[in-house]
């Protein structure tokens, strides 16, 4: 029999329609536990999950999220925070004198956060709640961090809705596995962009493909304007860049 993570992996669809009602709070003190649970890199945790119960902040912060409605209609949002600023405060009761945050210190950060904020999806569904990542964040994320109350040297990342589905949508299809895993090189013969191309030909997804990297990938597109949103506000959040 093949184990159940490998079932709830594999079967994985997002959620953006919920019904309403609570999840019991046995069950969200597991999803929470399964988040602090989480590997993270040298054991300091350098994360933080805010917690949003406030109808009138979920609304708030969807609307700077693109006003996506299950940001508000879940019966659980959180958003994940790298939280560089809880180390440096520790820091100073060791007498310790800190580096400036940087990018670096980012990037663990969003590692930490993203494989607790993983554990929280795998846990829910197990538990038979329906998720989806909230990348919109990064559609602004200093209005975001001062809707939070953030301090300096956090960085909001990206939230998670959770709640009791109310669609039944099909599975999103994946790129094959010789577009995706490489053996020991990278293969630079374009044996991957070829699996990549192929893989929605001749499918509905096909447009949607060549849709999403315009939309995300395109000079102006989506990254490009969130990065220049993202890069603005970690220098006012404080941190280093270079």
């Amino acid at each position: 029999m093949e184990p159940e993570v490998y079932k709830l992996i594999t079967t994985h669809r997002t959620i953006r329609r919920y019904k309403p009602g609570k999840i019991p709070s046995e069950h969200l003190e597991k999803i929470i536990n399964s988040a602090i649970r989480a590997p993270s890199s040298s054991n300091l945790q350098s994360y933080c999950i805010i917690r949003i119960t406030d109808p009138i902040l979920r609304k708030r912060v969807a609307k700077l999220a693109g006003d996506q409605e299950h940001i508000y209609t879940a019966s659980e949002f959180f958003i994940f925070i790298a939280d560089t600023n809880r180390l440096i405060q520790c820091g100073k009761e060791f007498g310790i004198e800190t580096a400036e945050p940087n990018i670096r210190m980012l990037y663990v950060s969003t590692v930490d956060a993203a494989i607790a904020a993983q554990n929280m999806v795998l846990t829910a569904e197990s538990l038979g709640y329906g998720t989806c990542y909230i990348g919109a964040v990064q559609n602004d994320p200093c209005g975001i961090a001062e809707l939070l109350n953030l301090p300096k040297h956090t960085y909001p990342l990206f939230g998670l809705t959770i709640g009791i589905p109310d669609e039944d949508p099909p599975m999103k299809p994946r790129l094959p596995k010789r577009a995706l895993v490489h053996l020991n090189t990278y293969v630079s013969n374009g044996e991957n962009v070829t699996a990549a191309m192929e893989a929605f030909k001749g499918t509905e997804y096909y447009d949607s493909f060549k849709r999403r990297i315009l939309r995300y990938y395109s000079k102006n597109g989506r990254y490009e304007i969130r990065f220049r949103k993202m890069v603005d506000c970690l220098r006012k959040m404080g941190y280093k860049l270079e």
